[in-house]
């Protein structure tokens, strides 16, 4: 990607597609250690390009020390999480960028030939796309956090608490 990293400066998280979240989380905070919050959005707080007029979907967004994983379930509706899973099972859909300029670094990824898949908006959260980078073996996600990023957590993000094995 030459000089992306300009744009794309900071390794945010790296996303993986699950069936099942509960157990998902279960697993990684049981053997990793890693500390989740949990959350749900819908057409009604989430636009994603390509995506059924109505979909569900529940996130998982983990902590170890610097480290995040955010897990991605797909409840009802027609997403792009839901091809991924139907086509290819659960596992590692793509590696996240933060960037201040969104807009810079989609430019940036579609001038160095690498085809859009998605757009996406989860209000109050994030704004985000997906780009096929061939030789990645997975997608690339630049994402610009927003200014209400706490707000939105503390009304809609809850602690998950691991279940005993």
């Amino acid at each position: 990607m030459g000089n992306s990293g300009l744009i794309l400066s900071t390794p945010h998280h790296v996303g993986l597609v699950v069936s099942d979240l509960d157990a998902a989380m279960n697993g990684y905070s049981g053997n990793f250690g890693y500390t989740f919050y949990q959350f749900e959005v819908n057409q009604g707080n989430t636009t994603l390009s390509g995506s059924s007029s109505t979909f569900s979907l529940r996130f998982g967004i983990g902590q170890l020390g610097v480290s995040l994983i955010e897990l991605i379930q797909p409840v009802s509706g027609t997403t792009v999480y839901s091809r991924y899973l139907a086509q290819r099972g659960p596992g590692l859909h793509h590696l996240a960028f933060s960037t201040m300029d969104l807009a810079a670094a989609r430019k940036l990824l579609a001038a160095s030939g690498y085809p859009s898949t998605l757009d996406g908006t989860i209000r109050g959260l994030v704004d985000f796309s997906y780009y096929e980078v061939q030789g990645m073996a997975c997608v690339v996600e630049p994402l610009q956090l927003s200014y209400d990023l706490l707000e939105f957590l503390v009304h809609n993000a809850q602690a998950y608490v691991p279940k005993p094995k």
